[in-house]
């Protein structure tokens, strides 16, 4: 006769959050102690259960039946084969192996190989036809227990909830990112998803925390985490960002191992309307965010300010639903269309997009037996995938992405598993140098001279709708919307005007090598319309930074003749007559008031070296 025993091991962490043990074993003895073995068959688990000290264990080895891997779901399944064992169904020793490494995740240093008992367990079989007897033994370790076991192993779990501030509606598919504010650079703990339930856990070594970047400060101080977290949808957009300041707070300052959270998103985060909506570019809002010019009016995480305008690629933002609000049962198309002039729009297709993978969404399956999460992304480099098809269960890793590509009209289709009700976030991502070009602006200028007006580059507003329909093929569908309200951004992809020149190094015929002695003039010409800041700049080994350089923010910049050794109204130090006889870099370094919704123009340095 065969006997199974189904079951489930999982460890408490609080009073609703608990940790399968994937990665550790269950272990099937006969009973060490046949004398009590009625009275310890019948006796509460939660007394019974104990660390196996090497002295038992050693007892334990000639009583060895059979063990279970435990799955990452925390199932296991026992199969005794009763001849080969010598059992007959009666009572078993029941215990947890989880050695020195388990829950799979990497461990800096070698633990101590832990063996626990559960209990004595008289199963309670029943026949089936197959000639085997079945029965089932869940059993979840209390969190006294459990948080100390993790502790001897130095793991360390965050468990949580995402919900609704308002509605207190669970959150599922959002990415939750846990951060420990140090004392000179705060560490990144590990990331998860969370489930319908809007359950997260993250597991992670305790090295994770302690990291410096002075090996020999390599200590946390206070002993534990100080935990705050960032929240963002599937496509990658900020639902939620903690202040690290919130981590010295009483109850997430100086944590256990055993961490569970409630964490919540006002107004959810995610829209649940049935209106698509085109809303953003980059992190600004097209309604609150960019005034009438098209500019930034503000400064949202890290890029922008006043008066910013945009350049290079962008990322439309919106909401798009998985279903047409007037065709409920069928799925919904978008695009975007773009014009100069707010009166003829063109289709942004293929020959607009950025040729880089953007991320619209994530879907959850199951993969390799398991709950996971699949990137959906647009790319064109990246082979389409069938509509709304799922990967099979045992496909290799690691997790293919689920790829869109638009159509020749732009028409991109809402897969139809994607988590957020549909695509929330990132839309499409629009290379702007393809409507509005730009490129080298200095082109037959001569440095210490002002850019005649009609050479100045400038740029133009770009003008986006929104559309959505059931029928890509059918432009009379009656339902074919377009968004009332339209984008307008100012672009400009004109790089600054930066000239430069030292007029000694080839006065006189000279050769770019002749030495600089009682004058030195650098001629210097910067000029963009939205020029943020230019300044000019001297360095040398002898010297270090020359301070009391010209620089500004004058509106399109300047061009000048500057005198180093007779630098009034300028007061330079050192002073020209004291530089020494060395190599010196003379810079000109610009920076331009532009972004692309994420991250700001960078600066742009123009160097000549000369001797003295």
């Amino acid at each position: 006769m065969n006997y199974i025993i189904k079951g489930n091991l999982r460890g408490l962490l609080c009073s609703d959050c608990e940790l399968p043990v994937a990665g550790t074993s269950v272990k099937v003895y006969r009973p060490s102690d046949q004398q009590n073995e009625t009275r310890l068959a019948v006796a509460d688990p939660k007394q019974t259960f104990h660390q196996v000290n090497d002295e038992e264990l050693k007892a334990k080895e000639r009583l060895f039946i059979t063990q279970a891997d435990v799955q990452e779901n925390g199932d296991f399944t026992i199969e005794i084969d009763g001849a080969k064992a010598g059992y007959e169904g009666g009572s078993i020793d029941v215990d947890w192996y989880c050695g020195n490494v388990p829950f799979k995740i990497p461990l800096p240093k070698k633990g101590p190989l832990l063996q626990f008992h559960i209990t004595t367990l008289q199963p309670l079989y029943k026949t089936t036809q197959e000639n085997a007897q079945y029965a089932r033994f869940d059993y979840k370790i209390d969190a006294k227990w459990f948080c100390r076991i993790l502790t001897l192993l130095d793991i360390w779990v965050v468990c949580g909830y995402v919900n609704d501030c308002e509605t207190k509606k669970p959150i599922p598919g959002v990415k939750v990112f846990a951060y420990d504010v140090d004392l000179l650079q705060d560490d990144f703990l590990g990331t998860a998803y969370t489930d319908n339930n809007g359950k997260f856990t993250i597991v992670y070594p305790g090295d994770n925390f302690r990291k410096t970047l002075l090996p020999w400060l390599n200590v946390e101080w206070p002993a534990g985490p100080d935990y705050y977290f960032r929240i963002e949808s599937s496509s990658g957009t900020v639902l939620l960002a903690e202040d690290r300041t919130r981590g010295r707070q009483n109850d997430r300052h100086n944590a256990n191992n055993c961490f569970c959270v409630k964490l919540c998103i006002p107004g959810g985060g995610i829209i649940t309307s049935d209106t698509p909506w085109f809303t953003s570019v980059g992190n600004f809002s097209i309604t609150s965010d960019i005034d009438g010019s098209g500019k930034t009016l503000i400064s949202k995480f890290g890029a922008g300010g006043t008066g910013f305008g945009f350049f290079g690629s962008v990322k439309l933002g919106g909401y798009a639903t998985k279903k047409v609000p007037t065709a409920p049962t069928s799925p919904l198309y978008y695009r975007f269309l773009f014009s100069t002039d707010n009166v003829n729009f063109s289709p942004v297709t293929t020959d607009q997009m950025e040729a880089t993978a953007l991320k619209v969404a994530t879907r959850q399956i199951t993969w390799n037996g398991t709950t996971a999460f699949q990137d959906v992304v647009i790319d064109i480099n990246q082979p389409a995938s069938v509509p709304d098809s799922v990967p099979a269960d045992n496909y290799p890793n690691p997790i293919p992405d689920h790829v869109l590509h638009p159509d020749a009209n732009g028409w991109v289709r809402v897969d139809q598993p994607a988590l957020d009700n549909g695509f929330y976030g990132s839309l499409f991502y629009l290379n702007t140098t393809t409507i509005i070009g730009g490129g080298d602006a200095s082109t037959g200028l001569t440095p210490g001279l002002d850019v005649p007006v009609a050479s100045q580059k400038n740029g133009k507003m770009l003008y986006i709708k929104f559309q959505t329909t059931d029928d890509p093929a059918n432009s009379a569908s009656p339902n074919l919307n377009t968004q009332s309200l339209i984008g307008k951004i100012y672009v400009n992809n004109w790089n600054e005007v930066s000239l430069l020149k030292l007029e000694e190094l080839f006065a006189g015929g000279g050769s770019g090598c002749t030495p600089v002695s009682g004058v030195a003039h650098a001629d210097y010409t910067v000029d963009h319309e939205l020029i943020a800041s230019w300044q000019l700049g001297v360095w040398s080994n002898a010297t270090g930074n020359v301070s009391g350089l010209p620089g500004g923010t004058i509106p399109r910049g300047e061009a000048k003749k500057f005198n180093l050794a007779a630098p009034a109204p300028f007061v330079l130090t050192p002073p020209f007559s004291a530089w020494p006889s060395c190599a010196y870099s003379l810079t000109l370094t610009t920076y331009r008031k532009l972004t692309t919704g994420e991250s700001n123009d960078w600066a742009k340095t123009n160097q000549v070296i000369f001797c003295k």
